[in-house]
């Protein structure tokens, strides 16, 4: 067809046109995964080995045949490359065995799928059904059937997928085995030299042969009576994406692209051969046959008018049955969609064979869309998936339907990821499926299950670890503050001794200095020049930072007694914020003033009951951390700003503070609230803000404090506390 002429080894380079074939309109109804578009880029040349099996593959005078046809319009299309190895190179054995090993052959053109095969190989749509023929002598005896083969010699390709089927349903049969570079043309050369009585293969390959070998003494003598051969392609199980971009490629092609192909090998008749007496025969057969039925048929006009008017009511009665059913069935399916409606998880029925998938409105709902606002096909689904969750996801449904037994049909695969909602957040899914229908090779057909969002319950568990997590960090460091704080308080207590008696001029140290021949004026020179005073301070300003650190990780756990009174939360933010606003950095240069506040309250939130001052220092805390942030951020088009929001529910007031600074991983998220984590230098800060805030919150309010953020654009922290009626 396309007139191409290779060497066996070598790449073909393919032509840039097909005759009859549109490759252009092939292309445009095609639309590959990122997944597969990643397989063209790395596979760009593919290993193929052919056989001669006319007129599906040939390598005399060049590699051709149908198949061949089928892979330069793939390479017309992708751009694949496909390096030809011919049985010169290496046997079918060793290339099936090859594939297998995954270290020569990448793929062969044609091959039947079997169970055994499956194990190594991913096999495309079979894309030719052709029948299996008896071939014998034009002088053998009649045969109508294989079962007329019983006390023959039958000659059969070795490790043919037919000899398996013979060997199982035959036994008894005398099969020859023919072993050689050629076996198809052989084993019909075995039958012309009568070495064999019959050979069974392919209608076409058989029929090419013949003719192209000049076998004139053999016919077409019956139909053997076995399931069509579907011939599929068959590529290394590594590589299921080029299956599927093969898949894709035949399923675009059009009834007149496959003609076109077909078109330009030898069409093929189905001739059986019989004789002069057999056909005589046949004529008094069909002659007797013929008077047998003129006489069942007057009898039958005799009995009908008797039975008409019978059948005529039951055909009645059978209708309003039909009619009955029809209406039941039309509300059980109005029940079902209902059902499917008001169930909170999403369902879907995937079709393994077509790629389609049914999924139902509640399955698209819970993600923001509408029903049928995206495609009703395989891609929606993975697309959504999280790009780290992509290869996970692929794995455990790969392995599952691999792993699948006729035997252990209520079998289920479950797993935990995260799709993309339509406003652009991820959301948790909890997904179940198993598979409702095989084949009849017992090859998986369909695979249903169920999506269920668990987003909140991921975030609960999330919060109860951190809780407990917080809890068990501050019981360690309130226990380690109490053992600390005596040492601290004695560096501390003689530090000032230190300094009162070194520096301060009076009159116990001016009388203990003349007392050892020198002046208190002559001891400040010595402790001066030798930098005393600088140390001493230093010991000080260290002791007073670590006091303050002990006096915060006493907060963590010990709530003392403090005075609750219904507060307004929105005043509370306000002093915060005018507080934060006088706080200038000389070290990172950054000025409150600079940063924009953007006030969201709502009308009529009810009094707080809090210890107003802890709630203020935490306001300050999260302003004070945000503003620091913002000054590692560069601005274009827009300036520093906090939004800062207030409302309510039926238990809590929320305060939400949020800024547009550089945001934060995952990772800083997790642990945002744990004493002494800071992402700052070391000296900027002691990483227990937050901690304390934390505490203030969780500990001595009953509230709950997190944090949302998305990294490069905005951090929002959320302050809930409970709040009761005045008086109470």
């Amino acid at each position: 067809m396309f007139g191409l002429t290779v060497n066996a080894g070598a790449t073909v380079e393919q032509p840039a046109s097909i005759d009859g074939v549109s490759t252009e309109k092939i292309r445009n109804k095609i639309k590959l995964s990122a997944a597969e578009r990643a397989c063209l880029e790395e596979h760009k040349t593919v290993t193929v080995r052919v056989g001669d099996w006319p007129p599906f593959m040939m390598t005399q005078n060049g590699i051709s045949g149908i198949s061949i046809d089928y892979l330069n319009l793939i390479s017309s299309v992708h751009g694949i490359k496909f390096r030809y190895l011919t049985q010169k190179n290496i046997s079918w054995p060793d290339a099936l065995q090859s594939i297998s090993d995954r270290n020569r052959i990448d793929m062969v053109p044609t091959i039947q799928q079997t169970a055994e095969r499956r194990k190594y190989m991913a096999f495309t749509t079979p894309y030719q059904k052709i029948p299996w023929v008896i071939i014998t002598r034009n002088d053998a005896e009649f045969v109508g059937s294989i079962d007329d083969l019983r006390t023959k010699t039958i000659s059969i390709q070795n490790r043919f997928i037919l000899q398996k089927k013979l060997e199982q349903q035959y036994p008894y049969f005398h099969l020859k085995i023919v072993n050689s570079r050629t076996p198809t043309l052989d084993s019909l050369k075995d039958v012309a030299a009568q070495k064999s009585y019959a050979t069974i293969n392919a209608l076409p390959v058989a029929v090419y042969f013949i003719r192209h070998y000049g076998l004139s003494n053999l016919k077409v003598a019956a139909p053997a009576r076995f399931d069509d051969l579907k011939l599929a392609m068959g590529v290394r199980k590594d590589w299921p994406e080029l299956a599927s971009i093969i898949n894709k490629t035949i399923k675009a092609m059009t009834n007149k692209d496959v003609a076109a192909i077909n078109n330009t090998w030898p069409s093929v008749k189905y001739e059986p051969g019989i004789s002069k007496q057999e056909a005589k025969l046949l004529t008094l057969a069909v002659v007797g046959v013929i008077l047998f039925i003129c006489g069942l048929f007057i009898f039958a006009h005799r009995t009908l008018r008797r039975s008409l008017a019978r059948h005529t009511k039951e055909l009645r009665t059978e209708l309003a049955d039909r009619k009955r059913i029809e209406k039941e069935l039309r509300v059980s399916e109005e029940r079902y969609e209902t059902a499917l409606r008001a169930v909170s998880d999403g369902i879907w029925d995937w079709n393994l064979k077509t790629d389609k998938i049914y999924y139902s409105p509640r399955y698209f709902e819970m993600l923001g869309y509408h029903p049928n606002e995206l495609p009703q096909d395989h891609g929606t689904w993975y697309n959504l998936v999280h790009l780290n969750d992509q290869e996970r996801v692929k794995t455990v449904v790969r392995d599952y339907l691999d792993e699948f037994s006729e035997t252990n049909r209520e079998s289920l695969y479950s797993m935990e990821f995260r799709m993309k909602a339509k406003n652009g957040e991820w959301k948790w899914i909890f997904s179940r499926g198993r598979v409702p229908e095989v084949d009849e090779d017992g090859i998986p057909v369909r695979l249903i299950g169920t999506h269920m969002d668990i987003t909140e319950k991921k975030k609960t568990e999330q919060l109860m670890v951190q809780t407990e997590k917080m809890m068990s960090i501050g019981g360690l460091a309130a226990g380690m503050a109490h053992e600390i704080n005596n040492p601290l308080a004695g560096v501390l207590g003689h530090t000032q001794n230190l300094q009162n008696r070194l520096f301060k001029n009076i009159k116990k140290n001016i009388e203990t200095a003349g007392k050892h021949g020198f002046t208190l004026e002559q001891l400040h020179s010595y402790l001066e020049d030798r930098d005393i005073p600088r140390m001493i301070q230093g010991i000080q300003e260290s002791g007073n930072r670590a006091a303050k650190i002990v006096s915060n990780m006493i907060c963590f756990s010990r709530q003392s007694e403090k005075s609750y009174f219904p507060c307004d939360m929105a005043n509370l933010l306000d002093k915060a914020i005018e507080l934060s606003t006088s706080d200038f950095n000389l070290d990172k240069l950054y000025d409150f003033k600079q940063i924009k506040i953007i006030r969201e309250y709502d009308q009529e939130i009810p009094p707080v009951y809090c210890e107003g001052t802890e709630i203020q220092q935490v306001f300050m805390n999260l302003l004070k951390n945000g503003a620091e942030a913002m000054f590692e951020k560069k601005y274009r088009q827009v300036t520093p700003h906090f939004i800062c929001r207030i409302k309510k529910d039926e238990q809590t007031v929320s305060v939400e503070i949020e800024d547009n600074g550089p945001g934060m991983n995952y990772e800083t998220r997790s642990r945002i609230f744990e004493p002494f984590y800071t992402t700052k230098e070391v000296g900027k800060g002691t990483g227990l803000g937050l901690s304390v805030s934390y505490f203030i919150i969780e500990s001595h309010h009953q509230g709950s404090i997190s944090v949302d953020s998305a990294p490069g654009k905005w951090t929002r922290f959320t302050v809930s506390i409970p709040y009761r009626a005045s008086g109470n």
